[in-house]
């Protein structure tokens, strides 16, 4: 009844299988991650491509072996087995990509999928409905159905490897993956076909609504066609939320990045400078990581912003911010901490390397000014652990006014407990 294999139908069912299984482990791979809605998205189509993959290319597979006879199908019976891979591809899909899975719930995905697959091909060899029925091989039967649990179980299992992993690693192993996948799924279609056949002499029904020649080539380029597409518009949806997702990491750095920043000038703010001391502090050697805080105070503020708009006034700010950073040492943190207060964060401040700095900010009157008026500073300064050990007390030690020429001589630091700021009582 039966004659040779039709080779370029036998080559297309691989084919078909290969990509089936691709698909698989391509939306299995990222159901563990998603989010509601996009684990929706991704378990439809992988139970959709993955079950019209495998009844494909049982189809196409059975046309590879060509009857003495016209070979049709029952329409309802073939939609059923349809249904019965993608429902299986479904089920399967939706266990393994949980964020925990037990042995139970891997055996329950397997046997799902297995049974799945077992059902669709038996189903759909019986919706041929010949005029006798089948014969059984019992031992191709037991044969075929451990090969579509151990592919079942295979494929599961490769699914949820593939979910900690990424870039062409990822791809590389989901590719070869998928070849071994696609020769136990044919390897169980054609021992099912083995198992499964009809006395000589038989004939398919006369009322069958499926013509068998839908069945082969077409039904193989069309599912290639959708499993190909379905593949490059995923590829590159993902590849869209990747971007989307780097591009949304990159604005909440850009955000965070601002609540750090002076708009004004671009330095970092009150906020920035604190958070650098608290880096500092909370370090475990934190007393080896010596610092001292200089501040500088435009004294005639008031004065020279008398009469100016915003933006001259921005302006002027800009100009005496890039002034004053001139006159920092390399590894100096130079922070805008008010209208017209700034302060030096200067790292092991009593190295050599900062004395032409503590040089320049002695002379800042002469320094740094505007054109229409000359600036007029006031500093202070800090040093910790010498004054103090805790943001609060350096800064406030920082903003207690001394004489210029102080600036950069930290050898007569103390602390003091008694510390009382201008405008501010003892008990506060």
């Amino acid at each position: 009844m039966m004659s040779n294999y039709d080779l370029p139908l036998v080559v297309a069912s691989f084919l078909i299988a290969v990509l089936a299984a691709y698909a698989a482990l391509f939306f299995g791979a990222r159901l563990a991650n998603a989010n509601t809605d996009e684990r929706r998205k991704w378990l439809f189509a992988g139970a959709l491509l993955m079950g019209t993959g495998v009844w494909t290319m049982h189809f196409v597979g059975m046309r590879a072996m060509p009857m003495d006879v016209a070979m049709s199908f029952d329409v309802l019976m073939t939609a059923v087995s349809w249904f019965a891979a993608v429902l299986a591809s479904g089920v399967a899909l939706h266990i393994i990509g949980r964020e925990r899975l037990g042995s139970p719930l891997f055996i329950g995905a397997t046997l799902s999928m297995a049974g799945g697959i077992v059902v669709m091909h038996y189903l759909g060899m019986y919706a041929m409905r010949m005029s006798a029925p089948p014969t059984f091989n019992i031992g191709f039967l037991i044969v075929s159905i451990v090969i579509a649990i151990v592919a079942s179980g295979a494929a599961l299992a490769l699914c949820r490897k593939l979910q900690d992993m990424d870039g062409s690693g990822s791809m590389a192993t989901q590719f070869v993956a998928a070849l071994v996948m696609a020769a136990a799924i044919c390897g169980m279609h054609y021992t099912g076909m083995m198992a499964m056949t009809f006395p000589e002499g038989t004939v398919p029904s006369a009322d069958n609504g499926l013509q068998g020649a839908w069945m082969g080539i077409p039904l193989a380029v069309f599912c290639i066609a959708l499993l190909a597409v379905a593949l490059v518009v995923t590829v590159m949806d993902v590849k869209h939320q990747r971007e989307l997702a780097v591009f949304k990491a990159e604005e909440d750095l850009r955000v965070a990045e601002l609540a750090f920043t002076d708009p004004v000038t671009g330095l970092p703010n009150r906020s920035a400078l604190e958070q650098r001391m608290l880096d500092i502090l909370a370090r475990d050697n934190a007393g080896g990581n010596p610092f001292a805080l200089i501040f500088l105070d435009i004294a005639n503020f008031r004065e020279l912003s008398t009469g100016m708009g915003d933006e001259s006034l921005n302006a002027v700010v800009r100009e005496i911010s890039a002034a004053l950073r001139d006159q920092m040492s390399e590894p100096v943190f130079l922070a805008r901490y008010s209208a017209s207060a700034f302060f030096a964060l200067v790292p092991d401040h009593e190295d050599s390397q900062h004395a032409f700095m503590y040089k320049r900010l002695r002379q800042i009157d002469e320094r740094i000014g505007t054109p229409a008026m000359q600036v007029t500073w006031r500093a202070g300064q800090s040093a910790y652990p010498v004054t103090g050990n805790s943001t609060r007390k350096l800064l406030r030690a920082a903003m207690v006014p001394r004489d210029l020429n102080e600036i950069g001589q930290f050898a007569n630091m103390v602390s003091d407990p008694e510390l009382v700021l201008p405008g501010h009582n003892r008990h506060s």
